[in-house]
């Protein structure tokens, strides 16, 4: 009868191993772990270790240890299957989870980032400059107006004195029809404007953003250029250090590529983000 339950341990231990394979493929896609990386190959060294463990302990079971004591390594046998399934699930998950929490972390940070450019963007249509600070921003955002324009075509004629003739002039008048609150036109009402400076699941609730305002010479004109960034370890500083280090070396189309999320440049005359469009769906912002 031990002999049986002996057997029906390793049988289950196993039959467990072999259905977490489906999950170990998915962990080893190269969409959720770097292929070859620490991470890729921790989920299958765990497994082999886990099968050999299994292994090993019903050889000592069946043909080393003494019947007596049998029961106790019984125990063990069943105590490792255990501690090893939850390790082979736990390496399993962790990519997955992390993926998770990165994009719910990342979608926070980038509506912050999208609040600022668009005060900068309005700062610079009012003022022909950005804002250096974010004191001077959120003041803005407070105090300024919208113009509200009409435009019009008119024509009128004029003497011209080389021709002596009267020629048609055809020009566009622009009137001012009234004035519309910056905070109204961007926020609608919100308040969000006063903590868009403040890094989402930063470990310090006082974190900001890095704000760089520079100017750059294009064509013999004096541009002026703009850069929001912030460290993605501000970020994501509580997850999975060895995830961590493989999500600051990406580089891809559907990811936000480098060790940081900005919007801006200070090298080019930009107001675009390095995040993907995946992170533009569904804001309606």
């Amino acid at each position: 009868m031990k002999h049986v339950k002996q057997k029906f341990n390793l049988v289950l231990s196993l039959v467990t191993a072999f259905l977490l394979l489906p999950a170990l493929s998915i962990a080893q896609n190269s969409e959720v772990v770097e292929k070859g990386s620490f991470q890729a190959l921790k989920t299958p060294i765990i497994l082999v270790v886990a099968l050999v463990v299994a292994i090993g302990l019903l050889f000592l079971i069946e043909k080393v240890i003494p019947r007596k004591v049998r029961p106790i390594f019984s125990l063990i046998f069943v105590g490792a299957s255990i501690f090893f399934g939850y390790k082979i699930y736990t390496s399993i998950m962790a990519p997955v989870q992390f993926k998770q929490e990165k994009v719910k972390r990342y979608t926070a940070v980038i509506d912050n980032l999208k609040d600022i450019r668009d005060a900068q963007l309005a700062h610079k249509t009012i003022t022909g400059k950005y804002a250096t600070n974010f004191s001077a921003l959120e003041s803005f955002v407070e105090t300024a107006e919208f113009a509200i324009i009409e435009k019009r075509d008119s024509s009128y004629t004029e003497f011209d004195k080389v021709y002596k003739i009267d020629k048609l002039k055809e020009v566009v008048i622009i009137d001012t029809l009234s004035f519309k609150p910056v905070r109204d036109s961007l926020f609608k009402g919100s308040d969000r404007y006063k903590k868009m400076k403040f890094v989402p699941y930063a470990k310090n609730d006082s974190e900001t953003f890095k704000m760089k305002v520079d100017s750059l010479i294009v064509n013999g004109y004096t541009a002026p250029v703009f850069k929001v960034s912030v460290a993605k370890d501000i970020v994501l500083h509580d997850q999975n250090k060895d995830l961590l280090l493989q999500e600051q070396r990406v580089i891809s189309v559907d990811e936000v590529d480098g060790k940081e999320i900005f919007v801006g440049s200070l090298d080019k005359v930009s107001d675009s983000g390095n995040w993907p469009t995946s992170y533009e769906i569904g804001n309606n912002k």
